[in-house]
């Protein structure tokens, strides 16, 4: 692997900014890809000296495929790396994680990167993949079977957290549709992001139509603080015409536990460009 001086090398060629140095780690905003990533101090000598966005795991094979490019295989979980998403991790508080990666050579690295600035990383996994996940990282010790059912249900968009997102809302939060069974339960802050508490909070979700609750989930749209609609230039004029989405859209009301949890997803889900 390449040296945790020779990645740091390259990203300030490509620009990188906002050089932030912590005892385990060095944080840069990459322009190239709008991210922030991190050079993992603690890397030693496995394949984890760069750590890029959790929102890439689902590329995570296509980026392995770039030849001298290695990785441990794990998510890294570092509570210096706090422009990531947190989530429980065998302990009792939310900690931020990321994808990690090494490199055999500096065209390797530079490969990679050219890599990453063509993929558009859509945020969203599948359900069953999640709640592994939860179950792996210690998310449902101490709690008894009904907790765990309970927790698992709302990812599923299923059980108490729909039952609460229909009391709060009543139809879909944006399109005023009132075929209840047609809505999906949607998380604003992801499941896997979220704490256990956040995960079942009816403020923490929204009612929408299935195109909106796809284009949400992706990070395709987003709700500012106002709670009017924003839209991905990812997204053509022409798949807007074909979802039927309206840009003037906007949610049929908003509180302020709602604009906590909106604030986090335009800054870690939304992909703006």
């Amino acid at each position: 692997m390449i040296s945790l001086d020779h990645i740091e090398e390259i990203l300030v060629e490509l620009n990188a900014t906002e050089r932030h140095e912590t005892k385990y780690s060095i944080r840069y905003f990459l322009t190239c890809i709008k991210q922030y990533l991190y050079i993992n101090k603690q890397a030693g000598s496995k394949a984890s000296g760069l750590v890029i966005h959790p929102r890439y795991e689902n590329k995570w094979a296509q980026l392995l495929a770039v030849q001298g490019v290695e990785s441990t295989g794990t998510l890294n979980h570092k509570s210096s790396m706090r422009k990531f998403p947190k989530r429980i991790h065998g302990g009792k508080q939310p900690i931020p994680f990321g994808v990690p990666f090494g490199f055999e050579t500096r065209e390797a690295m530079r490969a990679f990167i050219n890599e990453l600035t063509a993929i558009k990383p859509y945020y969203s996994r599948i359900p069953e993949d999640e709640i592994l996940d939860a179950k792996n990282g210690g998310d449902f010790l101490g709690l008894n079977e009904t907790e765990v059912v309970v927790l698992i249900l709302s990812r599923r968009g299923q059980g108490t957290f729909r039952k609460g997102l229909i009391k709060l809302w009543g139809k879909c939060s944006v399109t005023g549709c009132e075929q209840i069974e047609v809505l999906k339960a949607s998380h604003i802050k992801p499941w896997r992001d979220s704490t256990n508490l956040e995960r079942l909070d009816p403020h923490n979700g929204l009612l929408l139509s299935p195109n909106l609750d796809t284009l949400f989930d992706m990070g395709m749209i987003t709700f500012s603080a106002e709670g009017w609609i924003i839209i991905s230039k990812v997204l053509s004029e022409k798949t807007l015409d074909a979802l039927n989405t309206d840009i003037s859209s906007r949610l049929s009301s908003i509180s302020n536990k709602n604009k906590e949890y909106l604030k986090y997803h335009r800054e870690f889900i939304f992909q703006g460009e």
